[in-house]
Formats: structure tokens, C-alpha cells, sequence
């Protein structure tokens, strides 16, 4: 039988404390890095079920197939299937820099013009204090609030590529004048 003890509750406690700063500094850090594409990322959440949805499905198949290869791959080559894991969740936290952001918005505070990195401390400490909630917090709240910030960044860079590449216009032939040319010489009588 395990007892409590003071061990184990500072392990826990810091554990959980880690856990949380972690999840804050990676918000902060996208911000920091890239302004405009975390408030890309915090417009998409207009939608939140439709990110979700597009995250959920966007996370799952990388995942499985990262897996797949951790198992299958001999062990020099098992970095692959790591790097197939991650990706999706290195795209979840930044996109979740919007949902922080979108949070922190609700919340607004004289200082935001001077300091817009406050309102995404603010929103990333609320949201990640949704994480403590014992069993939904861990085990619901992360995997789902991770996947909707997948779905935000796809649809941000999905918006930023579209916008890249704007539609062109058709070639038309040029017009011919069957107008006399106009001589720039003043005085000069034209051919």
C-alpha cells in the first residue's frame, strides 16, 4: 500500500505545476515569435467546433501512424515515428496561442496596447487552470483543446496560403489603336 506522504505530494505538486508552465510558455513564445499568425489563429475560433473537428481529425492519423512506426522501425530509425508524433502536437500548441489569446481578450486590462503579451499570460493561465480539473481536465480537456489548435493552425495556414496565391486575371490581347502616332516633338506634324 502506497501512503501519502510529503514526497509524494511535492512530486505532484511540482509535476503539475511544470506541467502548467510548460503549456503557458509555449503560448507566450508563439506570441512572441509570431504575432500575426497567432491572432490568425485566435480569429479561427470563431468556429470552435469546426477547429475542433478539423483538429481531431487532423491529429489522429499522424499519431497512429507515428505509433506504428515507433513498433515497427528498428530502434536507430524509431526518431521517425517520434517526429510524426510531435508534429501535429508542435502545430496544437501554437494554434492554441490563439486560444489563449481569445480568452485573454475577454478579459481586457489597461496595459493590453503597451504589453499585448499580458492578454495571452492572462488567457493561458485560465485556460491552463482547466487542466487541474482532476480526470476531465487531463484526460478530455488537453487532447481536445491541443487537437482544436491544430485545426486553427491548419486553417490559418490554409487562409495565408490561399492569400499567397491569389486567383489571377485572365490574359486579354492587347488593344491595338488605329489612331495616327502622336509625335512628342512640339510643332511636329504626325506621319
Amino acid at each position: 500500500m502506497d501512503y501519502i506522504t510529503t514526497a509524494n505530494v511535492l512530486l505532484w505538486f511540482f509535476l503539475t505545476l511544470g506541467f502548467f508552465l510548460v503549456f503557458l510558455s509555449h503560448w507566450l513564445v508563439a506570441v512572441s515569435l509570431f504575432p500575426d499568425y497567432v491572432e490568425k489563429c485566435a480569429e479561427q475560433y470563431r468556429r470552435p467546433i469546426v477547429v475542433t473537428l478539423l483538429g481531431l481529425l487532423a491529429m489522429g492519423v499522424p499519431i497512429a501512424l507515428g505509433t506504428l512506426l515507433l513498433n515497427v522501425l528498428p530502434p536507430a530509425l524509431k526518431w521517425i515515428g517520434l517526429l510524426i508524433i510531435f508534429a501535429p502536437i508542435l502545430g496544437g500548441l501554437l494554434g492554441t496561442g490563439g486560444l489563449a489569446l481569445r480568452i485573454g481578450q475577454g478579459m481586457p486590462a489597461p496595459g493590453d496596447g503597451h504589453q499585448p503579451w499580458k492578454r495571452v499570460m492572462r488567457g493561458g493561465t485560465a485556460l491552463a487552470l482547466t487542466f487541474l480539473l482532476p480526470i476531465l481536465g487531463q484526460i478530455l480537456a488537453i487532447p481536445l483543446i491541443l487537437a482544436s489548435g491544430l485545426g486553427a493552425s491548419l486553417l490559418t495556414w490554409a487562409a495565408r496560403r490561399k492569400a499567397a496565391n491569389p486567383p489571377s486575371l485572365p490574359q486579354t490581347e492587347p488593344i491595338l489603336s488605329s489612331a495616327p502616332a502622336l509625335s512628342t516633338f512640339p510643332g511636329q506634324v504626325p506621319s
